[in-house]
């Protein structure tokens, strides 16, 4: 009970430390494993522990559930070959590369026990770097690219770890069947995920109460995690799966009032998960510090360091070979996407950060083999990995922000365009349905102005002026005014799906102007807390 008391209370040390951390112009995470840090001195934190499978179970599901439901699969599908070099192809690498190094820097590492070190620091955490890049404006499909591959990573290093940790439990490894197990394991996880979507579509068009399918959209991500993981699959490809079939249908089947309190929950969910992270973060680094530094001994030190920097230069070099060799090599491809500038390359290069996704697998190590054994050299993976997170926020988080900003890249606007056409789509399709509807139902001037206005605040008053003005009998006038309100209000939902649905623009636009039709919704209604549910969107 101890445990989760403290876990409680760095939960709050978490959410405290983002108005400081702002005010001083730091990185929130940043911020976060300092105070961490500072924690750790305390006896009674330092000796906190996480159960692994537990770690992996509570923080992985909702935080690649929400970046996939809140991701564009047209913007992740057009920058597929990026993101696979990336996620896939730069993760095996790194793993294999680390993996070499520190065989060779710490001997009592076995080739096993070596490879998951790699795996545990080759997938960077875009959570920081995405943050900051959206501040300041860079460009939409360098954002895109970062996000996919933080998705899409998690799958190829887990993966990996689980096959390394395996092999160093039994103490036996062999290629061809761990590549074979790789596409197995992806297969079912993807199964298992379009299954979950395929259910959770149903059950939301079956309910309409916004309690219920808020909690179904919180159960989901866990539902596919643990179904993929005990069929043998992937759990994160079965979450990242039905996050995305998620955010395909919620446009539909959720209503107004679910989604933007689905929207808040989960903000919050995922703004206390990753607090929490980087916290333990810091306070894991304050509780093995006197381990690494035992006995004047620099061993572990040198190893985190060249690690390190194994880890920051093989991002480096790999990105800008895979964004320049195959352009040089196919001219085909170079006409179709022209070479990108160095500049956006050296901060897609520079931001790979490590931090959430390590710390859960550095969490998972087990203490012993299934005979019984020490787990080998679980001490040295456990520090160089902290090391690496360390190294990683410390030179690459403080200085990325600089780097954006002294490097200069024009500001990229392409979703605000396709915000404005979607809007223009939307009051293009509102306005013929209003058309028609005033026409069917004889509306008066007064009651066609109120509906003609823009998403805005409308109180009860606006309408009972109108209605007296127009001479007509109070509730029967409001009722069909509220009724072509919603016809209005779903036909410019349906136009902006519709361009999502038709890849014309991106589910960032689809989000800003769904949200403002929402809360024009709830807001058309007295009392939104108490008023009977909404009916569910039609768009």
């Amino acid at each position: 009970m101890l445990d989760f008391e403290i876990i409680l209370g760095l939960l709050l040390v978490a959410a405290l430390v983002q108005p400081v951390a702002r005010r001083v112009d730091v990185p929130v995470a940043i911020a976060q494993v300092v105070a961490g840090l500072v924690l750790s001195a305390i006896p009674v934190v330092a000796r906190v522990e996480v159960n692994p499978e537990l770690a992996f179970t509570i923080f992985v599901p909702p935080l690649l559930f929400f970046a996939a439901a809140t991701g564009s699969l047209r913007d992740v599908r057009r920058n597929a070959r990026p993101i696979l070099l990336l996620a896939v192809a730069l993760v095996l690498v790194t793993t294999t590369v680390v993996a070499v190094v520190a065989h060779a820097l710490a001997p009592e590492l076995t080739w096993a026990a070596a490879f998951m070190l790699g795996a545990i620091v080759a997938p960077p955490d875009a959570d920081v770097t995405t943050s900051i890049a959206r501040r300041l404006g860079v460009p939409p499909r360098l954002v895109t690219v970062l996000e996919g591959e933080t998705m899409l990573n998690d799958t190829a290093a887990f993966v990996s770890y689980r096959m390394a940790m395996r092999a160093a439990l039994i103490g036996t490894f062999v290629l061809a069947n761990a590549a074979v197990q790789f596409l197995v394991i992806g297969a079912i996880g993807v199964a298992v995920g379009l299954a979950i979507g395929g259910i959770v579509y149903w059950l939301t068009n079956l309910i309409e109460d916004a309690p219920v399918e808020t909690t179904i959209s919180l159960v989901t991500p866990f539902a596919a995690y643990l179904l993929a993981e005990a069929l043998g699959g992937s759990g994160v490809l079965a979450v990242v799966t039905s996050g995305f079939i998620f955010s395909r249908f919620i446009p539909r089947t959720l209503s107004a009032r679910t989604r933007l309190r689905a929207r808040v929950t989960w903000e919050t969910l995922i703004f206390g998960l990753g607090g929490l992270i980087f916290t333990l973060i810091g306070v894991q680094i304050g509780r093995l510090a006197p381990v690494i530094l035992r006995g004047g001994d620099m061993t572990l030190l040198r190893v985190a360091a060249v690690v390190s920097a194994t880890v920051i230069g093989a991002r480096m070099i790999w990105v800008f070979l895979s964004a320049y060799v195959p352009r040089f090599v196919s001219p085909g491809l170079r006409a179709r996407d022209p070479y990108p500038s160095w500049r956006v390359i050296a901060i897609l290069g520079w931001a790979g950060l490590r931090g959430g996704d390590t710390l859960v697998m550095v969490l998972g190590v087990p203490y012993r083999t299934s005979a019984g054994a020490p787990y080998p050299g679980r001490d040295t993976i456990v520090a160089v990995a902290l090391g690496v997170i360390v190294v990683t926020l410390l030179v690459q988080g403080l200085t990325l922000r600089p780097m954006i900003k002294g490097l200069a890249i024009p500001r990229d606007d392409v979703v605000e365009k396709e915000e404005r056409r979607a809007r223009l789509a939307a009051a293009r399709a509102a306005l013929a349905r209003l058309r028609e509807a005033a026409e069917r139902e004889h509306l008066s001037r007064g009651v066609v102005a109120y509906l003609r206005a823009a998403i805005k605040l409308r109180t009860r008053q606006d309408l009972d002026d109108i209605v007296h003005a127009a001479g007509h009998d109070g509730q029967t006038t409001e009722d069909v005014v509220r009724r072509i309100e919603k016809e209005v209000r779903d036909a410019a939902r349906q136009a902006v799906v519709r361009l999502r649905d038709d890849n014309a623009i991106g589910q960032e636009a689809l989000r800003r102007i769904q949200n403002d039709l929402d809360l024009d919704e709830v807001r058309s209604i007295d009392d939104p807390l108490t008023a009977a549910p909404a009916r569910r969107s039609s768009g």
